[in-house]
């Protein structure tokens, strides 16, 4: 009869194209979050090429913070073209792992930088932190806590991707990536300190009462800091030498201690041009 006509069975691809609809509005907000934080942060401020939000009053001087982060990329080996960048102090942690879950990095990380929009999220409960703890040994590193410090490094890696390309930056050894990275954004701080003394900073490297502090334990950042330094300072390496996959950790080690005993390693020579 046909009243009793049955009904028509809804269509599994209208399933699918529900799923499909709500997983590409999950991944939309994931990626408006990441690129476009600015909501989440009430103050804001632009200062020449950078725009720096905060999601308290800053505990900083932004000038002041931007002036030196300034002077630190005009020291770097190619100083990064005029750019603009984003900069997100999160003094909240909870703030600061939100959006290190979201990019798949720690919450006891410094800074995050996502080099294709400019962001960098700086962690400045992090930061204040380490300096608290550093008591003024740790001079030129990432655990002298220093904001400026963290947003030249991210913007360091920035510069290693634009010159290699996203896929050969990554298979770069961490060793290389991050060592380049601190030391390019330090470098500003050691051309000016005239008690820079690379081999009191190996010393310090050695001598385990400093690494007891829960805080500095990441101590392989401070040696592969010191690594390229080496190569910078006493042998001239630049990045297109260091870079070179016959330059190895084991062997960089090896020569940086025998200098730092008085003697000229063996495999000792001017970088290959």
């Amino acid at each position: 009869m046909a009243g009793h006509r049955k009904r028509k069975r809804a269509s599994p691809w209208r399933w699918v194209v529900g799923v499909l609809v709500v997983l590409l509005a999950m991944v939309a907000l994931y990626v408006g979050v990441i690129v476009y934080p600015t909501p989440l942060f009430a103050h804001h401020q632009r200062i020449g090429g950078f725009r720096v939000h905060s999601d308290q009053a800053p505990a900083v001087d932004v000038e002041a913070l931007v002036a030196e982060v300034a002077e630190r990329l005009a020291a770097f080996e190619h100083e990064p073209e005029a750019k603009t960048y984003t900069v997100y102090l999160c003094h909240s942690l909870r703030r600061y792992s939100f959006f290190a879950k979201l990019t798949r990095r720690t919450s006891a990380s410094q800074a995050i930088g996502l080099s294709a929009p400019g962001n960098i999220f700086v962690s400045m409960s992090r930061l204040a932190q380490l300096a608290a703890d550093e008591a003024g040994l740790f001079a030129h590193s990432r655990f002298e806590g220093r904001p400026a410090f963290a947003i030249a490094h991210e913007i360091a890696h920035f510069g290693l991707i634009d010159t290699l390309g996203l896929d050969a930056n990554r298979s770069l050894p961490a060793w290389k990536s991050e060592g380049w990275a601190d030391y390019q954004a330090n470098l500003a701080a050691i051309r000016r300190d005239p008690n820079y003394d690379l081999a009191q900073r190996i010393d310090l490297l050695d001598d385990s009462r400093y690494w007891q502090n829960p805080q500095l334990r990441a101590r392989h950042f401070y040696a592969w800091q010191l690594l390229v330094e080496y190569l910078a300072e006493v042998r001239s390496y630049r990045f297109e030498d260091l870079s070179r996959p016959s330059v190895t950790e084991s062997e960089i080690w090896a020569q940086m201690r025998a200098w730092r005993r008085g003697e000229r390693p063996r495999q000792e020579r001017s970088p290959v041009k």
